[in-house]
């Protein structure tokens, strides 16, 4: 052992009159433990809500959709997805057809403007479509039966009159079902959850209830252009995501439904989505590419399509970018409160002024007494990190284990507890960033000792 290295744990010790030093002490290396254990409390929470709000986004969307609009879409889809679903990295495919439009409750005037919204609608393959995303894990109450069960309708100029008799004479025809968000049954329906109620009685009463939802055909920009097809749905389940966006403005309908309001041919799918095995940045990425370039090879023509993260780049990125204030804040703290560390190093460069003018008298250089006070304030800030590290695990561990009730009951941020997910790296980052700081605030006290000179050391001691 390096003799800087012991005298400066003996520095640390309470000896005769430098109880006060030694307290001074302990105040730095408490402030410094309290900076690390808020700063890793605050990061593990906030990657508790990421991470919460991003796998309600992944298990709803799918990891890639790529779209194929020239021809009316794929002539033989079943072909295309067994020839993708072999490519390296996909789990399962799936077809889709969306699109935007507006919905409202079909029993409402068309001039009610408080209860129209703008919806976007999927439609589906319910069996193919729980290979690739989560959504039936999401359902509250209902089921996707239904969407099997359905025959392609009329001609689309008929359609809406059809649906109104049907609407009137509901005994005649099965109406084509809707599957709809937790957040626009409160908006059509005024549900609301209470603590007594389940999910699945409160939303029971929205069963069986109509919605009519109008869009334009799938190869038309805009509403001049052509003619809006008008089509009434029967709500047969309700979901809850936690996700306002999707829970507010998405609906699924079946795929002959989509069809057949889009007036794309029966047989013909416009896109498909992907589940990947490993959906990080990297492989994503990979992986569309792998799609692709075959799909230009099995079709001789361009697709296009995005990823899970290109759907919700700017969520992520405000994301990253509040992480990001909030981190920058709290290591604020944690510089704030090596400021101690200097100030005590000082007080014990003056307590232990004989103890220098001693050491250099007997050989000690500039260099040796320097290390003494470094190694001082690296073993505060090292006893600070240990216990910061202990504090903050020891919260995050009490958050996950003693569930900690959000106010609004989950109305206002989606969940009911705080989440909390700790991250290894955030822990080792934190520490590195303190002993670093640490390091630096020993500097200048340490140089100020080193240039004590011996004499004056022990004639003024």
């Amino acid at each position: 052992m390096r003799y800087e290295w012991f005298i400066a744990q003996k520095y640390l010790k309470p000896k005769g009159g430098a109880t006060f030093i030694f307290l001074l002490t302990m105040i730095s290396m408490t402030g410094v433990a309290l900076g690390v254990a808020s700063l890793i409390t605050v990061l593990s929470v906030m990657n508790g809500f990421g991470h919460f709000l991003r796998s309600s986004m992944i298990q709803v969307s799918s990891h890639i959709i790529m779209e194929y609009p020239d021809n009316g879409g794929l002539s033989d889809p079943e072909a295309v997805m067994t020839e993708l679903e072999k490519l390296p990295n996909v789990d399962a495919c799936s077809p889709m057809v969306s699109k935007w439009g507006l919905i409202q409750r079909t029993d409402y005037p068309i001039n009610d403007k408080n209860r129209v919204n703008i919806v976007s609608f999927v439609g589906i393959d319910p069996e193919r479509e729980a290979k690739v995303t989560g959504i039936k894990k999401f359902l509250v109450t209902g089921s996707f039966d239904g969407f099997k069960e359905e025959k392609r309708p009329p001609a689309s100029s008929e359609m809406m009159k059809l649906d109104q008799l049907v609407a009137q004479r509901s005994g005649e025809k099965k109406l084509p079902g809707i599957i709809i968000g937790k957040e626009m049954a409160s908006l059509f329906f005024g549900i609301r959850e209470t603590e007594d109620s389940a999910d699945e009685d409160v939303y029971k009463y929205v069963i069986g209830q109509r919605l009519t939802i109008m869009t334009i055909p799938y190869d038309v920009v805009s509403f001049a252009e052509a003619e809006p097809s008008e089509r009434t749905f029967v709500v047969e389940g309700v979901f809850k995501t936690g996700n306002y966006e999707y829970d507010s403005s998405l609906v699924y309908i079946s795929l002959l439904s989509a069809q057949t309001m889009l007036q794309i041919p029966q047989g013909r799918i416009p896109a498909l989505q992907f589940k990947l095995h490993d959906h990080s940045q990297d492989a994503t990425n990979q992986s569309f590419m792998n799609i692709y370039s075959r799909s230009q090879e099995i079709l001789d023509r361009i697709p296009s399509g995005y990823t899970w993260m290109d759907k919700h780049r700017v969520f992520f990125r405000a994301l990253a970018y509040e992480k990001m204030v909030m981190d920058c804040i709290l290591k604020i703290i944690i510089l704030v409160a090596t400021f101690n560390i200097i100030a005590t190093i000082f007080m014990v460069v003056t307590d232990k002024t004989r103890d220098i003018g001693l050491l250099r008298a007997i050989g000690a250089g500039r260099k040796n007494i320097m290390l003494i006070f470094i190694f001082f304030g690296l073993i505060v800030g090292a006893l600070g990190v240990t216990l910061g590290i202990t504090g903050g695990l020891g919260v995050c561990t009490f958050i996950k284990t003693v569930p900690i009730t959000l106010p609004g009951d989950g109305q206002v941020y989606y969940m009911k507890y705080l989440p909390c997910r700790m991250i290894f790296s955030d822990f080792l980052w934190v520490s590195v960033y303190t002993m670093v700081i640490s390091f630096l605030a020993s500097i200048y006290p340490a140089i100020r000792a080193s240039r004590l000179v011996p004499v004056d050391a022990l004639r003024f001691s």
